[in-house]
């Protein structure tokens, strides 16, 4: 087993992350002068071996160690410049601009949406670019799934997978000037399990409740024991967001304004439904960042007003501009876009399956066929979401597989079959779609959707509606929705593609959005979560894939493109692999 090349280790993800049709003509390459994804691993990460040695990294050292036991060390004597090249030199902070990083200056953003919490433990792309940024993880992953170290900076994982001790970075300090303990890391495991304080942690929580024991030998020491290997630790270990136990109780006790975190910038205000404030964290263990010295995001209720406020100069960053202010900005010299479609984001329509029609499996299956999805990628994203997918997978996922991605095609023919088939005739059901972010296009999709489904035969009734409506809309076992909904899913570009099922409620097999449950997928998705043998989880990722598309209660279109419009002055400013920006690299010219 080779170690990574320590240039390799220590880089830091850059992957890539009106309501009227839009023009057919779109061009379905990305735009020349985007900044463009990093390229695809040719391969899927390299597995474990079957029975790896207890994987050990050095305290002394900044340490990249692969979930699969490969590791690699700089030398203690350059750990700290190890450190800060984890952010400055990666291909994002490349990606914008190239130039000497400068300290000072602030930059106001903008976000479509307001917040809907404040607890840091929520994982949601409005709360991630904000929030998290008052938090550190213990852990992060690189642009080949390596491990990053975070506040753990190294640990041992056992042969087994059962047990793993985190070594904490000491000297840690929140943003009140209280040390960074172990006893932190076990408050927050405990809490996010808890299922009444769970509403906005369900990412963490399922990780958390894999562990039987969580044990604090010393103040910077934490040990996770479990009864069952867990292949999938690390991807859990990302989402762990470390949170003051006082402010996050004074939070839930109704002060939205208090957080205390040992992230890079420290909260200052939210003024719901205007902005949200930060300042610089002076004492930030990362030495050298940040160098803003505060942000500030705007919130905006639609992309229009947020993109006519980056062009009239009162804001220098846009999240998630929409396609065409996309394209159209990406040939101007005063402007930089960056987008990436590799972090795990997907675009997909899914089903109420616990009602009819869509409780019988061919009634989804021939949805599937009536959907153009290469018409929507090539004219409604324009080529920023890459082809047409089948599969929710990245391609540096274990679970990816090129040739399954293509398999529903666009047949009208195999679609009225599979109805008659199904027995059912003037099939007539409601669409329903978010108006938040990337709106104008979810009603283009929609728009196709319900073109295609009409030369079959079959009605659609266009359902947008606002973001709290539609979240409401989705929530319960059964679900409350009619008929099918498009939406966003995450998570599909973990080290270990089970891990999906375990955090998301797009496959989740004990609970979905889809309210689809069945004991052959409870079965294979429990298996490849705590199957040992690396061979043996590939093998079940096949069989997963195969159920994915014969039950067809989720029906992945493309991926997802988190793309940022910013002026030419700003640099540094890309995604990492948890879906969080980084403000922390970035600096102003």
């Amino acid at each position: 087993m080779q170690c990574l090349r320590r240039r390799a280790a220590l880089r830091v993800l850059l992957v890539g992350t009106g309501a009227s049709l839009l023009a057919a003509c779109g061009q379905s390459t990305p735009p020349a002068n985007s900044v463009a994804p990093q390229p695809a691993p040719s391969s899927t990460p390299a597995a474990p071996a079957a029975n790896p040695a207890s994987v050990t990294t050095s305290p002394q050292a900044a340490s990249t160690s692969s979930p699969g036991g490969v590791s690699a060390s700089a030398s203690p004597a350059a750990s700290a410049a190890a450190i800060a090249d984890l952010d400055a030199g990666n291909p994002g902070a490349a990606a914008a601009k190239a130039g000497t990083p400068k300290y000072g200056g602030s930059i106001i953003t903008g976000q479509v949406g307001d917040l809907v919490t404040t607890d840091g433990a929520s994982y949601s792309p409005i709360t991630n670019n904000g929030i998290g940024q008052v938090y550190d993880e213990l852990i992060n992953y690189g642009d080949h799934l390596e491990i990053q170290p975070r506040l753990a900076e190294s640990w041992d994982l056992s042969s087994d997978n059962k047990q793993i001790k985190l070594n904490l970075r000491k000297g840690v300090l929140f943003h009140d000037g209280r040390e960074f303990t172990s006893d932190d890391v076990k408050y927050n495991m405990l809490r996010v399990r808890d299922p009444k304080r769970n509403t906005f942690a369900q990412t963490a929580a399922v990780g958390s409740a894999w562990w039987t024991g969580i044990d604090t030998p010393d103040k910077y020491t934490v040990v996770l024991t479990s009864e069952m290997p867990h292949p999938g630790v690390f991807d859990f270990l990302q989402y762990m967001r470390i949170l003051d136990p006082k402010a996050i109780e004074a939070n839930e006790a109704g002060d939205k304004q208090s957080l205390n975190g040992t992230g890079p910038y420290k909260f200052v205000e939210w003024v719901s439904g205007d902005h949200i404030q930060w300042v610089k964290n002076p004492n930030y263990w990362q030495t050298g960042i940040p160098y803003i010295d505060n942000f500030r995001t705007n919130i905006f209720r639609d992309q229009q007003a947020m993109i006519s406020a980056l062009e009239a100069g009162t804001i220098q960053v846009v999240d998630l501009a929409a396609i065409p202010d996309a394209v159209r900005l990406q040939g101007d010299k005063d402007y930089t876009v960056y987008y990436t479609n590799m972090i795990g984001q997907f675009f997909h329509a899914y089903f109420n399956c616990s009602k009819p029609p869509f409780d019988n499996k061919l009634v989804r299956q021939a949805v599937g066929y009536a959907i153009d999805k290469q018409r929507v990628t090539d004219t409604v994203f324009k080529g920023f979401t890459g082809p047409p997918i089948s599969l929710p997978w990245t391609t540096a996922s274990p679970a990816f597989e090129d040739a399954k991605n293509g398999y529903y095609t666009y047949d009208l023919d195999k679609a009225r079959s599979l109805l008659a088939q199904a027995g059912v005739t003037n099939l007539t059901f409601d669409l329903g779609y978010n108006q938040a972010g990337y709106s104008a296009e979810y009603a283009a999709w929609a728009q196709i959707i319900q073109s295609d489904l009409a030369t079959i035969g079959v009605t659609v009734n266009l359902m947008p509606q606002d973001g709290a409506v539609f979240s409401q809309g989705g929530t319960g076992d059964p679900p409350a929705f009619q008929g099918m909904r498009l939406s966003a899913g995450a998570f599909a570009q973990l080290y270990e593609a089970g891990s999906e099922m375990a955090v998301s409620r797009t496959y989740g097999a004990v609970s979905n959005a889809s309210g689809f449950y069945d004991d052959n997928w409870k079965k294979l998705t429990a298996q490849v979560q705590t199957e040992p043998d690396p061979a043996q989880r590939k093998a079940l990722y096949a069989q997963i894939n195969d159920f994915i598309l014969d039950a067809a209660f989720d029906l992945p279109t493309t991926r997802y493109p988190d793309i940022v419009v910013m002026k030419s002055n700003v640099n540094g400013l890309f995604y990492e692999t948890q879906t969080d920006w980084t403000i922390r690299n970035t600096w102003l010219s």
